[in-house]
This record gives C-alpha cells, sequence and structure tokens, in this order.
C-alpha cells in the first residue's frame, strides 16, 4: 500500500467513525480508535495488536507484514516509521501551520521560560497554549506525562489548541525527542535555546553528540525567528548559524537582548525592570528569555503584569517551616542546575544550608560524583537519599555520589526520601534564622520509580504530612 491509499483509508474511516484517534500505544486504546504499531519484533507486534483489538480498536496500521486474521481491518505499509509524522499531520489536518508555534529546548530552565511565556501572552492579547509535564491544572494548559510526546500526541494538542481558538502554543523540545525525530513535520514558528549542561549523556553517550543533537533542533527547522543564549560555546554557535537569530545574554552587552545585573532587560531602546520579580537570578534569566520571546510577536508588554506571574510547581517553592527557617524545592537534577539553586540559596540567606538529594537509576553515572562535590560545596550538612531508583540498587547510587564528596562527615545515607526529609527538617529545627532546606531533584514529581513501577511520593506532600504548610 502506497501513502496516497493509506490516507485514502483514514479519510474512509473518518467518515465511518467520527469519534476516534490513532495511538502508539495499545494500553491507551479506546473504543473506535486506530492503533499504529511501530515494533519491528513479528511476536510483540502480534500481542500489541491483539491487546489493541481487545480494548475496541477499529483498525490497525502496521509497519511490518502480518497474517493475523482479525475482526477489524489491518494496514501493512511498510515505510510506517519514515511517514509517520505525515500521517500525523493528514489525520489532524496541520494544526501546527495554525498556530504561532514555539519550541523551547536546552539542558535546564525550558519549563519555566515556557510557563513564564504562556502567562505573558495570555496578559498580552493572545490567546496560548502550553504542553507540559508539570501538572498544573491551568487554563489552556495540556498536560503530558513526556516532555515532548509522540507526533500523534504532539498533533492531538495542536488540534486542541486550535478548537480553543488559540494563535500560540508552546512545547518544550527535549533532545531525546529531537534524536528520535519525534517534532519532524511541526511547522515552528519561534525557537529558543536556554543553555546546555551535562545531562542524559547515558543516552546520547558524550557531551559532543548531545550539543549535536541539540544544534540541529535550530538546523533542521525553519524559523521565523529564534532567541538564543550566547552565554554558552554552543548558543554562540548556533546564533551565527542563521541570519534571523536573536541573541539573548547576561554577559555581552551587545546581545540583542541584554540582562544586566540589576536585572535590566535591554532591547534595543526599550528597558525592561524585571528585578522586582525575584531575587533568584536564574528566574529572572528565565522571565527575562519569556519576555524577549513574546516580544518577537511585537505585543506591548504591560511591566505591571509581570510581577502577578507564578512560577510552576517544584520549581524553587520556598516554604517557611519555622519562624524564619525555609525549606526550598527543586527539580534540579544535573550538576549545573543544583549548583545554580545553591548558589542563589548561599547569596540570599544568612543561616546553615542543609541539602537533601540523590540521583537517578540507570542513567547517567558519570554526574552523581560531580552533584556530590558541588552540593559538599555549598551545604553545611548532605542527605543523601534515593531519587527515581529504577533497576538499581540505592547503596550503588549513594557510593558513586560519595565518591566526590571529600568530609563524609557531615554526610548522612537515608535511603526512605520520606525519612529522610523528616531528617532533613529536624535538623533545620536546630539551626538559627534565616537557614534552609533545599529538598531536590523530583521537584514537581508524584511518584517514585523502582523496579518498573511508581510508587505515589511527592516532596511537598511529605512536607505537609511532616508539618503545618499553608
Amino acid at each position: 500500500m502506497n501513502f496516497k491509499k493509506l490516507t485514502s483509508f483514514i479519510e474512509n474511516h473518518k467518515k465511518e467513525f467520527k469519534d476516534f484517534s490513532m495511538k502508539l500505544n495499545s494500553k491507551e486504546i479506546k473504543d473506535k480508535d486506530i492503533f499504529i504499531s511501530l515494533v519491528d519484533d513479528p511476536i510483540k507486534n502480534r500481542l500489541h495488536i491483539e491487546d489493541a483489538v481487545k480494548k475496541g480498536a477499529s483498525a490497525i496500521i502496521t509497519g511490518i507484514e502480518t497474517k493475523e486474521d482479525l475482526t477489524v481491518p489491518v494496514i501493512c505499509f511498510l515505510d510506517l516509521k519514515n511517514k509517520l509524522s505525515d500521517l500525523a499531520n493528514f489525520f489532524y489536518e496541520d494544526p501546527s501551520k495554525k498556530l504561532n508555534l514555539f519550541g523551547i529546548t536546552g539542558t535546564n530552565g525550558k519549563s519555566t521560560t515556557a510557563f513564564f511565556l504562556h502567562q505573558l501572552l495570555n496578559k498580552n492579547n493572545f490567546n496560548s497554549s502550553l504542553l507540559s509535564n508539570i501538572n498544573n491544572k491551568r487554563k489552556g494548559v495540556f498536560f503530558s506525562k513526556l516532555t515532548t510526546p509522540d507526533i500523534l500526541s504532539l498533533n492531538k494538542f495542536f488540534s486542541w489548541s486550535n478548537t480553543l481558538n488559540c494563535d500560540c502554543a508552546i512545547i518544550e523540545v527535549s533532545s531525546h525527542a529531537i534524536d528520535q525525530k519525534r517534532i519532524k513535520g511541526l511547522s515552528f514558528d519561534y525557537g529558543c535555546f536556554t543553555n546546555i549542561s551535562r545531562d542524559h549523556l547515558d543516552y546520547h553517550g558524550t557531551m559532543k553528540e548531545y550539543s549535536r543533537i541539540k544544534e540541529s533542533f535550530f538546523l533542521e527547522n525553519s524559523f521565523k525567528s529564534a532567541l538564543i543564549n550566547i552565554d554558552t560555546t554552543l548558543g554562540k554557535k548556533i546564533y551565527k548559524s542563521k541570519s534571523n537569530f536573536l541573541s539573548f545574554s547576561s554577559n555581552f552587552r551587545n546581545a540583542d537582548f541584554y540582562l544586566d545585573k540589576k536585572n535590566f532587560l535591554h532591547f534595543k531602546n526599550q528597558s525592561y525592570d524585571l528585578h522586582f520579580f525575584s531575587k533568584q537570578d536564574f528566574l529572572i534569566t528565565n522571565l527575562g528569555m519569556a519576555v524577549s520571546l513574546a516580544i518577537l510577536l511585537k505585543p506591548k508588554i504591560n511591566l505591571n503584569d509581570i510581577s502577578k506571574l507564578s512560577t510552576p510547581k517544584g520549581r524553587f517553592e520556598k516554604i517557611q517551616v519555622f519562624n524564619n527557617k525555609y525549606c526550598i524545592i527543586d527539580y534540579a537534577h544535573t550538576p549545573s542546575a543544583i549548583e545554580t539553586v545553591l548558589k542563589d540559596i548561599k547569596k540570599n540567606f544568612t543561616g546553615s544550608k542543609i541539602s537533601i538529594f540523590g540521583c537517578g537509576g540507570n542513567r547517567d553515572k558519570g554526574k552523581r560524583s560531580k552533584m556530590g562535590k558541588i552540593v559538599e560545596k555549598f551545604s553545611d550538612e548532605v542527605l543523601i537519599t534515593t531519587d527515581n531508583p529504577r533497576f538499581e540498587d540505592p547503596i550503588d547510587i549513594y557510593k558513586d555520589i560519595i565518591s566526590g564528596i571529600s568530609n563524609q562527615k557531615k554526610t548522612s545515607f537515608i535511603p526512605d526520601r520520606k525519612i529522610a526529609i523528616k531528617e532533613g527538617l529536624k535538623i533545620l529545627s536546630r539551626q538559627k534564622k534565616d537557614s534552609v532546606l533545599l529538598i531536590a531533584g523530583k521537584g514537581h514529581e508524584n511518584y517514585q520509580e523502582v523496579k518498573g513501577k511508581r510508587f505515589p511520593l511527592n516532596d511537598k506532600n511529605i512536607l505537609k504530612d511532616l508539618i503545618s504548610v499553608n
């Protein structure tokens, strides 16, 4: 079967079944949906197809030959993987072309920049939608388990945005999604590069390859414009690759958008005072990039509204737990991110610093000792606990982390994350005023992944159980 015949089949199917979706996961199939099987293994292919039919699939599209005798049509399209984005665009009628689509990528700051931009646009005469893996339960926010889901889910989000009469949509673009071609065929209007530092090397292997993947997002898509943070070598390289890209910097005055040391954002002959929004420099940087991206659409930015913007869950959430003593919950799970947060705590708080953190299992092992070294440097006491251990023994993860810590006397290992937080609070209660307990690594997440299963766990909820938190 060729692609034209495949689309004709889909068109006829739409006429017969008015309300259905196309899904890549047989577990998500609902009545009348079309199941698309991308697996190459014939046995797995058969099992997934049988599961989808049991759940009510009205048709099957597969990329390999199958002789299954089923009660629903089975279409074999050999070039399915390469044409999946075209199929998604056809099914949902090219929804991304009807939007001003923003794609934000980088190691850190994607979620916060996207969250700020979403609010800014909605406060300035635009109707914006946001795809987020942080369940904010806000108007115009579409929740996704993955930072950047598959191409069918993305097109479903854009189609949903179209029905809401949105003129803008914002997505975060992960390096995995770029490499796996999940964003192939989307019509991006504006791109953004926030920064780069060590992450996902369990997948990419080297920083060189990780950087290449990030760069390819800007080389392989056509943008009306893109905002590039040039405070890294990769950022400078990306910025120079296309003439319609604009630069952002906290270091270089000649950047198109320059955020100075007093947190004034300068663009052409205008200045935007951002210093009153937060004491956290990295949040101001994320806000500065969001304001800069909004300016690309040429709205009039109302600075009175900027002070009313909220930050995403699990991003430097400050909670007063005792009299003038605080707990900060942050998603920081890379060496660069946790160093940024700890430096900010050192700058803005005069008391003791206690840190609780761990590292994910079956992920980049090389960053563990680096994170241990950084946390030791900026903390008076360190409690190492579990993050998402997955299929690794927490003790092995701990050993990797502790190898980067020179003074192990101020370090404790408490595998149970709830008990670690309880112990952290006890230590905090004995400290002087303006002391801080940092709980890092999981932020907004409401689960802990252990041996293939996800168990309910949320750092903020643990705090609420242990003390009275308003």
